[in-house]
């Protein structure tokens, strides 16, 4: 947020009794339902005295400085010897480098309803502090010039809001003030959205592809206790001995492997007495294992593997043979080689049929994956078009940004996209527009270079609005270098306007480019011609750069 926002963020809470400030007590929040008058009665006394030299500070919006926020200023300050108390050295401080920050409400502390009677007697509290002739005969060093600025400004502020037409002027400030920055604040956010949605997106249907031993408790279509069914202790021998491991001399085989012709059901085994169930959790040696699963999540993919049928007659007469031999007792043990295992594949490779489901299982989710995406395009689309219809250019381009960027071949998406981010940078232009004006009308030259610089953003061609940064920096008589930047691209946008080639002569000046500037006043000379007010403008801005010590 910014400072202003912040503050008035921290003083409804001081207000509501959430957060104290130093030296206070804990004030019990209002009763629930009370007015706003009985929550500004609630708060603290409205001033404080100081712990060195017993003086009175007034506590309005801007005593949220003494909290313990960073501070603007450089400590190294606090230490220049000047006839002040370190409390009182903090106090100036504070305020001086937050005036830029502080609306007119703030700085005198008041509600933005305060009545005229309020404002005056807020001003007679706070103004004694600050007025020069509480420091006469004082040694301030460089803290005079900021004493006299806060003086200033606290003055504005009362002659402002006391004034019915002035205040309403102000009030309107505020407001589009407030209205540039939600917009500029809006449009800037969508790269951080465009992240989130997407990442969103892949979550979904990552939850959606999770297999569901991931996400609950209960056995799902392929886990691991869904691999083996459950045997019933009631069951005959025969339905004991389907689940039961099979014996040591006939290793397990792949569960791939296992499915009967035709119909991809397990064969018949071997009944073996007090033949164990097998558990979920088991380790015995023919639990199945985690290739196994993936095997037969493959096969549930794929639709179920069928088995080949027996190349031979001969390999049916063995097949029966070994049915017939295992329905016989078991025979003592024999010096006989077991039977060699079927080869199995090697760790880390996959089988086709493992190969085909990992493709199958991609193909879904790139599917699903694009089928999210369709919809987010099109549900922001659909806000576009209705904030379009609004007029409300910033949540237009927010929401076109977004869709432009899940549909990057959507030729037409981008062309509307950009063309609402034009129409945007001209509303907000002409919003930093109104709000420069203001502040130059006022003498507030800082925050109108700042706010004209935002109007060459969107309005890059701007000739004007080019020549007003470099004039409102020339005001504050910092930064020379950058009066000459934009007053050199205003020259060079409308070559033959005499305002802004003197508007750059004196830029020239400023930064000591005597004979740039000379230059520049001889060409706005020659393009005035005849023309009184031209000539009379060329003879004023020579005039004005010999003050500056220059010699034009």
């Amino acid at each position: 947020m910014s400072q202003g926002d912040t503050v008035q963020v921290l003083r409804r809470l001081r207000e509501l009794g959430a957060i104290v400030l130093d030296g206070e007590s804990s004030v019990p929040p209002p009763p629930r339902g009370a007015s706003d008058g009985t929550r500004r009665t609630a708060a603290p006394d409205a001033e404080r005295t100081l712990s060195s030299g017993g003086e009175s500070i007034p506590l309005g919006r801007d005593a949220l400085q003494h909290m313990d926020s960073p501070p603007l200023y450089d400590p190294a300050e606090l230490d220049e010897p000047v006839e002040l108390a370190p409390d009182r050295k903090r106090r100036i401080l504070d305020l001086y480098y937050r005036l830029e920050d502080l609306t007119y409400y703030e700085l005198l502390g008041v509600s933005d309803q305060a009545d005229k009677k309020q404002i005056k007697s807020a001003y007679y509290l706070l103004a004694p502090e600050f007025h020069p002739d509480t420091y006469f005969r004082k040694q301030l060093g460089s803290y005079k010039q900021k004493i006299e600025a806060v003086f200033t400004r606290i003055t504005l502020a009362h002659d402002t809001l006391t004034s019915k037409q002035r205040r309403a002027e102000y009030d309107v400030y505020l407001e589009q003030t407030h209205k540039n920055r939600t917009m500029a604040a809006l449009i800037e956010q969508t790269p951080r959205d465009i992240a989130m949605i997407t990442s969103a997106v892949d979550a979904t249907v990552r939850a959606a592809f999770a297999e569901p031993r991931d996400s609950i408790p209960s056995p799902g279509r392929y886990s691991e206790r869904a691999l083996v069914a459950p045997v019933d202790a009631r069951a005959p021998a025969e339905a004991v001995a389907a689940v039961a491991p099979a014996p040591a001399v006939a290793p397990a085989q792949p569960l791939y492997e296992r499915g009967a012709p035709g119909n991809g059901s397990p064969p018949p085994r071997p009944a073996a007495p007090e033949a164990p169930a097998v558990v979920h959790g088991s380790s015995a040696p023919n639990a199945p294992t985690a290739r196994d699963r993936r095997e037969t999540f493959a096969r549930k993919l794929t639709g179920g593997l069928k088995r080949p049928p027996p190349a031979s007659a001969a390999s049916a007469a063995s097949a029966a043979s070994a049915a017939s031999a295992a329905s016989a007792p078991p025979p003592a043990p024999a010096p006989v080689a077991a039977a060699p295992p079927p080869p199995r594949i090697p760790i880390g490779t996959r089988s086709p049929e493992s190969a085909r489901a990992v493709e199958v299982l991609k193909a879904r989710y790139d599917s699903a994956r694009s089928e999210a995406l369709r919809g987010q395009i099109a549900r922001y689309a659909d806000a576009a078009r209705i904030a379009l219809d609004r007029k409300d250019y910033a949540g237009a381009t927010n929401a076109y940004r977004i869709a432009a960027s899940l549909a990057p071949d959507d030729l037409e998406l981008q062309k509307a996209s950009a063309e609402v981010q034009r129409l945007a940078a001209a509303a907000l232009a002409e919003g930093y527009l109104k709000q420069a004006q203001y502040e130059a009308q006022n003498g507030r030259w800082v925050e109108a270079a700042l706010s004209y610089a935002k109007v060459c953003n969107g309005r890059p061609d701007d000739a004007a609005a080019h020549e007003r940064v470099a004039y409102a920096v020339l005001q504050t008589g910092e930064n020379t270098r950058r009066a000459v930047e934009f007053a050199r691209r205003a020259v060079e946008l409308m070559p033959a306007s005499v305002e802004y080639r003197l508007t750059l002569a004196l830029a020239y000046t400023a930064a000591g480019l005597t004979k740039s500037a000379v230059g520049e006043l001889d060409r706005a000379a020659e393009l005035a011609g005849s023309d009184a007010r031209m000539r009379s403008l060329v003879a004023q801005a020579r005039e004005q750069a010999k003050r500056t010590g220059k010699q034009v």
